[in-house]
């Protein structure tokens, strides 16, 4: 059989066969790239509405940058159990800001000038999403949230639950973080880096069990969207454990000059201060920590909260 006898031979196999043929092998990983859908699942018992957003911007400064596109999918979960079930809606609109795109941040989402020239977002129809919605979730809130907020001030009382922050991917054994693995380990890819498809993208993965607990993702979503961010200073934590607060995962604090934590709910808070108290400052004595704390509709909100100082 030549070459050409084989192509046409494949050709006339349903490739979804030919993918489940590879895998059976042991040999082989297939993904298999998303399509947008109208269900993710069969009917919810006790449905609620959840508003899945992904914002690109000019640039990583809400207070500066502003937001260019805005992606929403409106979506049945039943809490209790974490299902997805129906689409109800979707959003997807660009708008040209008032100082150019630049080369470097076009590169990013592949947004052009030209692509918003004349554009404006179509607020009433989004805002019609947003009021359908008792949560927002993002992969990354704490980006989305404040350049939403600053544009559209009308979301000053939503509730948002971090995809990125608050799933516990590592310990579930995913490869990462990032949407690109997370869809990767669920089997499948997608192409476009636009806010609607990587929408589309976080509910393909949103809508498996973790892979280690069988939980839906959802099911933790709706139980850590109840719980407070408590944002932990390290104070004067001794230099030569900067790596190991790193690795931990504190963030290195430039304008107050500290190392800080963000955790979600008491039990994480907790855990985290007694893990400075044994292995950073290496004492069973009290310890002085600052204290930042984000509750309900602050949560992401990219508000500058009074540091507390308390001894624990």
């Amino acid at each position: 059989m030549n070459s050409n006898d084989a192509t046409e031979s494949i050709g006339n196999i349903d490739p979804e066969t030919v993918a489940q043929w590879l895998e059976k092998s042991g040999d082989y990983k297939v993904l298999r790239r998303i399509q947008m859908r109208e269900r993710f699942g069969g009917p919810v018992s006790s449905p609620v509405k959840v508003l899945v957003v992904d914002t690109e911007t000019t640039g990583l400064d809400f207070e500066t940058c502003e937001v260019i596109e805005v992606g929403a999918l409106l979506v049945e979960v039943d809490p209790d159990t974490g299902e997805v079930g129906v689409v109800l809606g979707s959003f997807g609109g660009l708008e040209e800001p008032k100082e150019p795109i630049s080369p470097e941040n076009s590169a990013i989402h592949g947004i052009t000038n030209d692509m918003v020239k004349g554009h404006t977002f179509d607020e009433q129809a989004l805002k019609a999403l947003c009021d359908e919605a008792v949560l927002f979730v993002a992969h990354n809130a704490a980006f989305d949230k404040p350049f939403m907020l600053r544009r559209f001030p009308w979301l000053e009382k939503t509730t948002w639950a971090c995809t990125f922050r608050e799933l516990p991917w590592a310990q579930e054994g995913y490869t990462g973080r990032k949407l690109e693995y997370l869809l990767s380990d669920c089997g499948f890819f997608h192409g476009a880096h636009r806010a609607v498809e990587d929408c589309n993208a976080l509910l393909h993965v949103l809508a498996q069990p973790l892979k280690t607990s069988q939980r839906m993702p959802f099911q933790v979503l709706f139980d850590s969207a109840n719980e407070s961010i408590y944002q932990i200073a390290a104070l004067k934590a001794p230099f030569e454990k900067k790596d190991f607060l790193k690795s931990r995962g504190f963030r290195w604090n430039a304008s107050d000059r500290v190392w800080e934590y963000e955790a979600v709910g008491f039990s994480e808070g907790k855990e985290v201060i007694e893990w400075l108290r044994e292995q950073v400052y290496s004492t069973k004595d009290k310890i002085m920590l600052g204290f930042r704390i984000q509750a309900g509709v602050d949560r992401y909100s990219g508000t500058e909260l009074k540091q507390q100082f308390k001894e624990v």
